[in-house]
């Protein structure tokens, strides 16, 4: 892993474990943020060492996994295993099939090229839409990848493991037959 790209892990990681450890007024104020940030961002800028240019992509992220992170939950949403873009095809459920009729991906094709093709604040404001309806289903993701996703160094990778996942489901089954 390249110097930034670790950098960037160590900051995700940190971010969604304080989200985790913070009280409910806390979890809300992050959901809530916008341009001024909220006490607990503000406060992971300083121990991280975030610098002032970085500040707008790290607030977006900090929204997106204080999103997904319901009040009452005091354990990170954090699993290594499961890459963002996977979760974006199966919603969160690790299990699912989506090669049948009625089995589609959670987040349809057209959606998802049209999320990959999109930049600057139109990118944000269509990564904050899917992850609104992730978070419904409470799923657990790569918050590493996710912040990869926010600063837009992975869509190769977001691209590989979303069709990655769907592909599996069809191999699977198609062994399975």
């Amino acid at each position: 892993m390249s110097k930034p790209e670790s950098e960037t892990a160590r900051r995700a990681l940190a971010i969604a474990a304080a989200l985790a450890a913070a009280d409910p007024g806390d979890k809300a104020a992050a959901r809530r943020m916008r341009d001024a940030g909220s006490t607990l961002f503000w406060r992971q800028v300083t121990r991280l060492g975030i610098p002032e240019g970085q500040e707008a992509d790290w607030r977006l992220f900090t929204r997106l996994v204080a999103l997904m992170t319901p009040a009452s939950r005091e354990k990170t949403i954090h699993n290594e295993t499961r890459h963002f873009g996977a979760v974006l095809a199966d919603g969160g459920e690790p299990l699912k099939a989506l090669n049948t009729p009625d089995a589609k991906p959670f987040l349809s094709e057209g959606r998802f090229a049209r999320f990959l093709a999109a930049r600057g604040s139109a990118r944000h404001e269509s990564l904050e839409r899917m992850v609104r309806m992730l978070s419904r289903r409470g799923p657990e993701l790569n918050v590493v990848t996710l912040a990869h996703a926010v600063i837009g160094w992975s869509d190769d990778r977001l691209a590989a493991a979303y069709y990655k996942r769907i592909d599996q489901s069809q191999t699977k089954d198609t062994q399975d037959a």
